[in-house]
């Protein structure tokens, strides 16, 4: 089933407004593709976005009696789509922050703690020396070291941003290469 023109739309909608299940099939049939392409402007992962869409879906359903039914059912969806997206966002920002820290508390630990774990420490090691030199370096001395971009930025002779550059891409490196660690404590 294709795409519902206006007339359709406005009858599917006061007809989901009522519970009508038939109709609510209908809208997602007709709408549920177009809805994941646009979650994954935002997740950059399908199954992610289909499990929002999913849950607009279903939340649709749930809160019927917030429904107008004089609105458009797929404008009123699509932001309930977008609002999952912004917040699944601020979910992987958080996440992405705590592992952020992490990291920090680890190369803060120091590498030769007797509490870390040979393997983890042995690990630790070779990830950082996987890093490209100047991320590496903008890495140890923003997070061990403690200074700060501005001052980073002065000692190589580059930009800030260009340090917040090296900065970012070093911890997401991390990240993905430390997963096991940051996880299975």
């Amino acid at each position: 089933m294709g795409i519902l023109n206006e007339q359709e739309l406005k009858e599917i909608g006061c007809r989901v407004k009522k519970g009508d299940h038939e109709a609510f099939h209908t809208l997602y049939r007709c709408y549920f593709e177009r809805y994941v392409r646009y979650a994954m402007r935002y997740t950059c992962d399908v199954e992610e976005a289909a499990d929002l869409v999913q849950n607009a879906f279903f939340s649709l359903w749930e809160n019927l009696s917030q429904y107008d039914e004089n609105k458009n059912i797929f404008l009123y969806l699509l932001i309930i789509v977008k609002n999952n997206c912004l917040n699944y966002l601020r979910s992987i920002k958080i996440k992405d922050s705590h592992g952020d820290k992490i990291v920090e508390a680890m190369l803060f630990s120091g590498v030769d703690d007797e509490g870390v774990d040979d393997d983890i420490r042995a690990r630790l090691k070779l990830v950082l020396q996987e890093l490209p030199d100047k991320g590496r370096f903008v890495l140890l001395e923003h997070i061990v070291e403690g200074k700060k971009v501005k001052d980073i930025a002065l000692e190589m002779d580059v930009a800030e941003s260009t340090v917040k550059t090296h900065l970012k891409r070093s911890l997401k490196y991390l990240r993905e290469h430390l997963s096991f660690i940051l996880f299975s404590v």
